[in-house]
């Protein structure tokens, strides 16, 4: 059984904690999770009942498919932990968090058994999925949380990059201008797969960025609150997770969006396809 091991780096404030919800511990879990949810993703163009079936075979279930056979290990090799603001525009909300550009850990995978459409290769290139597009954390949706990996050979800089590691898993993707899209034309289950991909215009660093996120945020909110929470997402009255996941690329605080096919739970009638738009220009230009 090869171990596949990526050194990352934490390149925002990354608010992974353990029991208490406090704590900073990079956690094997959370980490699966993300790698789980991020298969799940690029798979929208399976059935659910056969989405839910090789999900089981590769990460495990409760009826009768087996263990998982991702197994993760974590290593620290440089853990530096700080108070850090959890939403930009509001510095009175802090908490601990493991410290950007000063954080640096160890993630060794291994596949126990190959099954259907999963082999070494597409454990490499869903971990290099995940740490693109997602984040291990609180606000991972919005900047927050955003891990590099340190080896040049697993960097995915660009459009291009990703469609080459989203094609090991389906072939319903493709590029069209500047703009990474799920072409399938059936129909999308509603559970959260990618349906578009951009990448922004750079900021001078990280911190002008998440600055950036947060107060488009807080503004279109506050412009457009029912259709923002229909459209957009909302913790209140029924959690309904944002269909738009905002990540940090390294290098010029590159920001890169990834827009999920999600229904809200509660009004429909709401839901503004031209706010979403807005709000993810707002973002990118």
């Amino acid at each position: 059984m090869k171990s596949i091991t990526f050194t990352c780096e934490v390149i925002t404030p990354m608010f992974l904690a353990g029991a208490d919800s406090s704590t900073p511990e990079l956690r094997p879990a959370s980490i699966k999770g993300a790698m789980r949810f991020w298969w799940r993703a690029m798979n929208g163009h399976l059935g659910l009942g056969e989405l839910k079936r090789r999900e089981a075979e590769i990460f495990g279930g409760t009826e009768g498919s087996g263990r998982s056979k991702v197994l993760i290990r974590v290593e620290p090799v440089n853990i530096r932990e700080s108070i850090e603001v959890l939403v930009p525009h509001k510095d009175f909300m802090r908490q601990k968090a493991f410290t950007p550009n000063a954080t640096t850990f160890k993630v060794i995978l291994n596949l126990t058994q190959e099954v259907e459409g999963f082999t070494e290769k597409h454990l490499k290139s869903l971990f290099c999925i995940m740490v693109t597009l997602g984040g291990l954390g609180k606000r991972s949706r919005r900047g927050m949380c955003s891990v590099d990996i340190i080896d040049p050979e697993y960097k995915l800089n660009t459009l291009v990059d990703i469609l080459t590691h989203l094609r090991m898993f389906s072939d319903y993707f493709s590029i069209q201008g500047d703009t990474l899209y799920h072409t399938f034309q059936g129909r999308l289950e509603l559970y959260p797969c990618i349906r578009q991909i951009q990448i922004g215009r750079p900021e001078q660093a990280a911190n002008p960025l998440l600055q950036k996120i947060s107060l488009k945020t807080h503004e279109w909110h506050e412009k457009n609150h029912w259709q923002y929470e229909a459209t957009i997402g909302t913790a209140k009255g029924g959690r309904f997770a944002s269909p738009v996941y905002i990540s940090v690329l390294r290098g010029s605080a590159l920001p890169i969006v990834t827009t999920l096919n999600v229904a809200p739970n509660k009004n429909k009638d709401q839901v503004s396809g031209v706010l979403l738009e807005n709000f993810k220009n707002s973002i990118l230009r």
